[in-house]
């Protein structure tokens, strides 16, 4: 018996636990929002700073924008051929115009590592995929260097994007705090480009986020910058604050709308450089990026550090509007900012500024990066990568190593740029087709714990009322079929369930024959149910018999031929079969009078059908009283009686053995006279006039006839003879 009151638990246990609990499926205790994986900007390209990893469809191009003069290092390696493009301003525009382009330089292939001298001015490397599949493709430039390194931001990053066997799912989360915590135990790096106004031993340590606010109906996106300019030759550390508009083009940053320690620049970026300040190794550092809202409801971002137990706030940006949204920051995979950029969130060891290169030539760090949680807790981000995109400031001879949720260990080594999935705080778990208090389905995304466990349980069958039933046939577990009603995981890793259901529909027969009664039950949906009758007439014991006259059915689209319907089950479908008894039916007759009459068969009747009349002998008598046939036997009486009639000549006398026709309202009857010119009893109707047909003379007449004949030649002989 199917109970449509069960629900589908979702039982979660902690990390290394043996106690499950039952958690509600609708509710984020992380603040996560997770979309389809078909959202995530990775299908499009993830962007690292001087290195561009990129996807690029069939008939596609990506492009990069690069400033000379000087010389530019190009490198480039692909799964398929590409073509690469070195064009001018105008050259760009006439390529997205559809114009034939002249390049200053031009590559088609899978590998390429080059060096081109660029003019002064902007130039566009544009990579395009003439190609019938998906391009997967590494792009390295390295200005005014002559050689092409793969080079990014080193750290840890959280891009909204956590990887799965079936791909990366996109998500989001906002939050009003991020902290970066560093304990950096010995680094030593060696300038590969210049940053003139910073010491050319410098490195930058960054924390960078992106603020998000709605202000007038339009969303505005910040770039926000934590940064520490640190000297490892002098011991000395001086902070920097940024903030970009990521917003559009044609929003330009207002200096009397952006107030802080700092000012805005060619209303382009906000900037405030501290004091060099020294520091002693090992270096334990935490950076923060706080938002909320003044007394006067202005947003404003906290921008600080703290080092040795000592609290130091760096600048106080405040900007003077009034949103309808927000601020909030924010972490996104699944969109980009207006203008291009990842909504991203990074804690990263760089080059000291102006998008400076550096090379670690010794480096022993641990990083790690937190959110403030809706319960006003610290958490670790979710997902973790080991490289950043949105600042310029890049490395050589970093290598990333997670060491447990949040925390990664950098040292020197060969660059790894991808995700550090061992560094994830969280899993997600999608149950896509999931049924949700068995009353609808659903897709689900929780984000769980690492290492946590699951137990899902889910009914067989499931009743949705209306003769309509989900079957579970079975699971999808990152691409991989268990026909199973349990789901029980390990979480760690992320996990794209897909439950496969088929919808059934109740088929009932209605057949009083009980032949097809055994077709009755439950059929998938847009199958196809064939019901042929094998026998129209049954015949049952005392003189019955059912006889076939059809189907009735609620079915929209069905074809019926004699005895066979064919429909389609895309609804709840009932079907009769229409069935008529019928009786042998026999009738005891008598007459108006109560005479008996005898018993006449009627032969196979239907039930409730009405006998106004009978034929006995080829003659039809109307029934007194209408009959409705209800069985094989019935009593009735003939609005009809028993009469004889003397049947008397011209002269009077009866007519004695003679053959006569009796009319009686429309009837004839026959009958042959007694000598007494008496007809034997005959059955007629009653309230009728008979007439009766007999010939002029009788025998009686006749003899009389002849008698008086021969007494007359009697008579006239023998007055003859007298005389």
């Amino acid at each position: 018996m199917l109970n449509p009151l069960v629900l589908l638990a979702i039982m979660v246990t902690l990390p290394n636990g043996t106690v499950y609990h039952s958690i509600n499926p609708l509710i984020s205790n992380y603040g996560i929002y997770i979309y389809p994986i078909n959202y995530a900007v990775i299908y499009r390209h993830v962007i690292g700073s001087g290195t561009y990893i990129m996807t690029i469809t069939p008939g596609t191009y990506y492009s990069v924008s690069v400033y000379g003069p000087g010389p530019m290092g190009l490198y480039l390696t692909s799964n398929m051929n590409v073509l690469l493009l070195v064009l001018s301003s105008q050259g760009f525009s006439e390529l997205k115009s559809g114009a034939l382009v002249k390049p200053l330089f031009a590559y088609y292939g899978q590998e390429l590592n080059a060096t081109i001298e660029l003019p002064s001015g902007e130039y566009y490397i544009v990579v395009i995929n003439n190609g019938s599949s998906t391009a997967q493709a590494m792009l390295v430039t390295t200005h005014n260097y002559s050689t092409p390194i793969i080079n990014a931001p080193i750290g840890i990053v959280d891009y909204g994007l956590m990887p799965s066997q079936v791909g990366y799912i996109p998500y989001s989360y906002m939050t009003n705090e991020f902290l970066g915590e560093a304990r950096v135990l010995s680094i030593g790096v060696q300038p590969l480009t210049n940053c003139p106004p910073l010491p050319p031993g410098s490195f930058s340590l960054q924390l960078n986020a992106v603020l998000e606010m709605v202000v007038n109906n339009k969303t505005q996106y910040y770039w926000v910058q934590n940064v520490l300019i640190i000297d490892p030759t002098y011991g000395l550390m001086a902070p920097l604050v940024n903030v970009w508009n990521m917003s559009s083009a044609e929003l330009f940053m207002d200096p009397l709308f952006i107030v802080g320690r700092g000012s805005v620049m060619n209303n382009e970026v906000y900037a405030y450089m501290g004091n060099w300040t020294p520091y002693e190794m090992p270096l334990s550092v935490n950076l923060t990026i706080i938002t909320n809202k003044t007394v006067n409801g202005f947003p404003q971002v906290l921008i600080g550090y703290s080092m040795g137990g000592i609290n130091t706030l760096v600048d106080n940006v405040t900007f003077l509007m009034t949103p309808s949204w927000g601020p909030h920051l924010v972490v996104n995979g699944s969109e980009y900012s207006p203008l291009g950029y990842l909504i991203d969130a990074e804690f990263v060891i760089g080059g000291p500024g102006c998008g400076a290169m550096v090379r670690v030539n010794e480096l022993n760090a641990t990083l790690s990066l937190y959110y403030r949680g809706p319960s006003g807790d610290l958490i670790p981000m979710p997902s973790a990568w080991s490289m950043g995109s949105d600042t310029g400031e890049t490395v050589v001879n970093a290598r990333v190593y997670a060491i447990e949720p949040g925390t990664v260990y950098v040292t020197t080594g060969g660059e790894y740029l991808g995700p550090l999935i061992n560094a994830d705080y969280l899993a997600f778990l999608i149950l896509n087709d999931y049924l949700l208090n068995n009353q609808s389905i659903t897709s689900i995304a929780l984000p769980l714990p690492i290492n946590s466990g699951v137990v899902v349980t889910t009914p067989r069958d499931v009743y949705l009322g209306n003769n309509t039933l989900l079957r579970l046939v079975g699971l999808l577990i990152n691409n991989e079929y268990v026909n199973s009603t349990e789901l029980k995981l390990v979480m760690n890793q992320s996990y794209v369930v897909n439950y496969l259901w088929t919808r059934y529909y109740r088929l009932n027969i209605v057949d009083v024959s009980n032949q097809l009664t055994n077709l009755s039950g439950w059929y998938n949906e847009d199958s196809i149910a064939n019901i042929t009758v094998p026998k129209t007439m049954i015949y049952l014991s005392n003189g019955t018999r059912l006889v076939f006259i059809g189907f009735t059915t609620n079915a929209t689209h069905y074809v019926i031929t004699n005895n066979t319907l064919i429909l389609l089950m895309d609804r709840p479908v009932t079907i009769t079969l229409n069935w008529v008894r019928e009786y042998n039916t026999s009738l005891t007759l008598y007459t108006i009078n109560g005479a008996y009459v005898g018993t006449v068969y009627l032969g196979w009747v239907r039930y409730g059908e009405e006998v106004t009349n009978v034929s006995i002998n080829g003659i039809t008598y109307e029934l007194r009283t209408p009959l409705i046939i209800n069985g094989v036997s019935g009593t009735a009486i003939l609005n009809a009686e028993y009469r004889d009639f003397i049947v008397r000549d011209l002269l009077g006398l009866p007519e004695p053995f003679t053959q006569v026709i009796i009319k009686c309202g429309g009837q004839e009857f026959s009958s042959t006279t007694s000598a007494y010119g008496m007809t034997q009893e005959l059955l007629v109707p009653i309230n009728v006039g008979c007439i009766v047909e007999a010939p002029v003379i009788g025998y009686y007449s006749i003899a009389l006839v002849i008698a008086l004949l021969l007494i007359a030649i009697l008579i006239i002989t023998r007055l003859i003879r007298q005389h």
